[in-house]
């Protein structure tokens, strides 16, 4: 039987939840957000802000007049707040949980906000949390130490799995990845 083909049903593409995200960011930072500083914040140039703008503004998230600063609507916060929201748990999660570099889990955090679905957001959450009560340390350690040691071969079928999907770069166990 052949793998399900990954579809997410979604109205804004994760690039425009990166301008909303960074819209967001700015305006907690400095109270306002400028086409210049979301352009330098995200690498990219100015015109290109203002085709997501565009966007933005036709999808109701954000207000902007030319030369003006950018302002989020109330629904463009609710947004921005979800997706940063989902970033800020997976990062977490991947340095304190899974043990990743602070880089890599900035990267790879950034790729998955936008696929995650709300109900596994949840779950990894409580997840989290409950990796969190003083009381589940141990299982955390634990888990850890396993990290550190597994020396499976070819006959374990999760290792195996992994061996055909395996990223370039982190064949070392014992150090974060």
């Amino acid at each position: 039987m052949p793998a399900p083909r990954l579809r997410v049903a979604r109205d804004l593409s994760p690039s425009l939840e990166h301008y909303l995200r960074a819209i967001y960011d700015l305006e907690l930072e400095k109270g306002y957000a400028r086409v210049t500083d979301i352009a330098e914040r995200l690498g990219v140039a100015k015109p290109a802000v203002s085709v997501a703008l565009r966007s933005l503004r036709g999808s109701g998230l954000v207000d902007h007049r030319a030369y003006e600063s950018v302002h989020l609507t109330e629904d463009g916060k609710q947004r921005a707040k979800g997706v940063s929201g989902k970033f800020s748990i997976l990062h977490h999660f991947l340095i304190e949980v899974l043990g990743v570099r602070e880089e890599q889990a900035f990267m790879d955090a950034c790729l998955m906000e936008h696929y995650v679905s709300p109900t596994t957001m949840d779950r990894l959450l409580d997840l989290l949390r409950f990796f969190e009560r003083e009381d589940k340390q141990e299982i955390l350690e634990a888990f850890r130490a396993y990290r550190r040691s597994c020396e499976s071969d070819d006959s374990c079928p999760t290792c195996s799995f992994h061996c055909d999907i395996v990223v370039q770069g982190s064949d070392e166990r014992g150090k974060q990845e």
